[in-house]
């Protein structure tokens, strides 16, 4: 094709045809650079569909993610909803009435608390790679923006609740009562445990003076704040995890 415009070039000046031989010129970089207009436009269309494809692929895998996600934090928030319940029912007034296998059953399960491992091996790889910039809706981008930080504030009262309980709340409660009498109230999903082990008959005088210590009711308090605390963030965490999933939807095609 080259060598055929350079023909036609090379007879219109043989022919002493300047000023057709500038208009054919002029036509022939016309024609190159609409060529090269073409070309590009047609790369950019190719890269977008690239684009498209990768963005969609992350979408599915972010939405598979955060549906794991949600699966286990909805687990983890019922526990830790009876566990503030049962916190809750060892502060009452009448608690000093309750049978000692009752009060077992409560401490035990208001100990019984779960801490969210959240899975982000997909939205990691996402913006490592550099997937999450071609996440056309701004909305999903922002709302994804803050799922770390929305993490990093949980994980923060679940370390302060944790640290309570192992140096504040298992000492003081040991000193009434056998942990292995809590024994019973430790069934969860992931969890599961072919042995169990028996309760240890105590006087029921510990039981009066476990209520009667107001270090006692102070432990207790704490852990019904740190609880509601982390509850509170966690039930906050389900629906922004939800919210995120209604964009990934409508942004799946």
């Amino acid at each position: 094709m080259i060598k055929f415009f350079r023909r036609i070039r090379y007879n219109l000046l043989n022919e002493g045809k300047t000023s057709k031989y500038f208009k054919y010129a002029i036509g022939e970089i016309v024609l190159v650079v609409i060529g090269i207009l073409i070309a590009l436009q047609i790369n950019n269309w190719n890269s977008l569909q690239n684009d498209r494809e990768i963005e969609q692929s992350a979408l599915k895998n972010l939405k598979t993610e955060f549906e794991e996600n949600l699966e286990q934090l909805s687990i983890d928030n019922d526990l830790n909803q009876a566990s503030l319940d049962a916190a809750y029912s060892l502060l009452q007034s009448e608690r000093i009435t309750y049978q000692s296998n009752r009060v077992d059953s409560l401490l035990g399960t208001a100990l019984n608390y779960a801490t969210f491992e959240a899975g982000t091996g997909v939205f990691d790889e996402a913006i490592s790679s550099g997937k999450m910039r071609l996440i056309q809706n701004d909305s999903l981008k922002t709302l994804l923006s803050k799922w770390k930080g929305k993490l990093n504030e949980l994980g923060e009262d679940e370390i302060i609740r944790r640290d309570h309980i192992i140096h504040n709340v298992s000492p003081l409660f040991r000193r009434y009562i056998p942990y292995r009498n809590f024994d019973r109230a430790y069934d969860r999903k992931d969890y599961v445990r072919h042995q169990r082990i028996e309760p240890i008959e105590i006087l029921t005088t510990n039981y009066e003076k476990f209520f009667q210590s107001l270090e006692v009711d102070g432990a207790l308090y704490e852990m019904y704040l740190n609880q509601s605390y982390i509850h509170s963030i966690s039930v906050a965490l389900e629906n922004y995890i939800e919210e995120v999933l209604k964009l990934l939807n409508k942004n799946i095609e």
